[in-house]
């Protein structure tokens, strides 16, 4: 017979049950070290330094190791890093366009470091000079412009700025525009270069992927550039040697362009030429707008 005393006393109440834990980022319930929904990992935190830049080691040497097999194509073999995107081989090399960023970034970070050397043996002289050209930037007269005042004043003072710093500062705004510039610039010259085959025709895509893989390598030997103008001024018994390295990378330029439109688009030899030259002109012209366009860009945002 049960007990009165147990009938009436209070039942405990059981505990209540822990909340599952749920993903940062989707609000998925969590089961493990990853979330089965989006991935993100389970402990996520406010990284401390060490972290980030083992984070950043890791993503350029180890998980992505088709960086380095990415760019040993590039270098080595004209044309075919294009050839193999267009095959559909694509797992083992980096995305063009993931590519181009990190190439071009890379490029325009070390660009913008890249001071105008001054001549810091006269000090006073250049001082003087500058002061003179200075006071002279008042005196610039452009038909049409008298009317605008207000665009008048900011080229006089875009002058002063650039005589002040010898264009130090015009130079870093413009690397900054051009970096975006290109983004403009590039779809551009694929467009016109498309214009160029019309038999075989090929896909617009083909001729973008192209000029970004193209891209890729010019920036990689801008790096080369940028060492051969910037080297002397430290080892001035370099200048020959920089001097002889620039002419260099211009003609490898050009065999490279070659090469790689022979190879992408299927050309024979005095097509690949002529095809090359065509687009040489076509790169230039549009180059050397984008370029002036920037520069008037920057100069209105001294």
């Amino acid at each position: 017979m049960p007990d009165p005393a147990q009938s009436t006393a209070p039942k405990l109440a059981s505990p209540p049950a822990a909340a599952p834990e749920r993903c940062k980022n989707c609000g998925a319930v969590l089961a493990g070290r990853f979330c089965a929904n989006c991935s993100q990992a389970a402990d996520v935190h406010v990284p401390t330094t060490v972290e980030l830049v083992h984070e950043l080691m890791e993503g350029v040497l180890h998980t992505d190791s088709r960086l380095w097999r990415t760019l040993r194509l590039l270098l080595l073999n004209p044309g075919r890093l294009t050839e193999e995107f267009v095959a559909g081989r694509r797992m083992a090399y980096l995305p063009p366009f993931r590519l181009y960023l990190v190439v071009s970034i890379i490029f325009f970070l070390l660009a913008s470091l890249s001071h105008p050397h001054r001549d810091a043996a006269r000090p006073d002289s250049v001082a003087t000079g500058a002061a003179g050209q200075i006071a002279n930037c008042d005196d610039i007269k452009i038909d049409g412009l008298a009317r605008y005042p207000g665009l008048s004043e900011r080229v006089h003072h875009a002058c002063r700025d650039v005589m002040r710093d010898s264009g130090s500062n015009l130079m870093h705004v413009a690397l900054a525009t051009m970096s975006k510039a290109m983004f403009i610039f590039l779809p551009l010259v694929a467009f016109l270069h498309m214009l160029l085959y019309w038999r075989p025709r090929y896909r617009y895509a083909e001729h973008l992927v192209f000029f970004v893989h193209l891209h890729a390598f010019y920036f990689c030997i801008a790096f080369l550039e940028l060492a051969a103008i910037n080297v002397p001024y430290a080892w001035p018994t370099l200048q020959g040697a920089a001097d002889g390295l620039e002419t260099l990378l211009g003609w490898l330029v050009s065999i490279y362009t070659v090469i790689a439109v022979r190879r992408v688009f299927a050309s024979s030899w005095p097509g690949a030429l002529i095809k090359s030259f065509v687009l040489a002109v076509i790169y230039v012209a549009v180059f050397s707008l984008t370029v002036g366009a920037v520069f008037i860009y920057a100069l209105l945002q001294l």
